[in-house]
């Protein structure tokens, strides 16, 4: 199973800035757990999700 492209952005923005869950989580206002379930695969994030961690991910670069 592929992960969805959210969820390798946020690894991949995690091992450059070398980021934690938690700062994830506290800067994009998801919860960790909502955050983990996205990166293992095991939660189909909606597109309001994807918009907002899209935006998130826009302001890290």
């Amino acid at each position: 199973m592929s992960l969805p492209k959210i969820a390798e952005e946020l690894i991949d923005l995690q091992k450059r800035k070398e980021l934690t869950d938690t700062q994830i989580a506290f800067e994009s206002h998801f919860s960790v757990e909502k955050l983990h379930q996205i990166k293992a695969g095991e939660f189909d994030p909606s597109d309001e999700d994807i918009k907002h961690l899209s935006a998130y991910l826009a302001s890290k670069k």
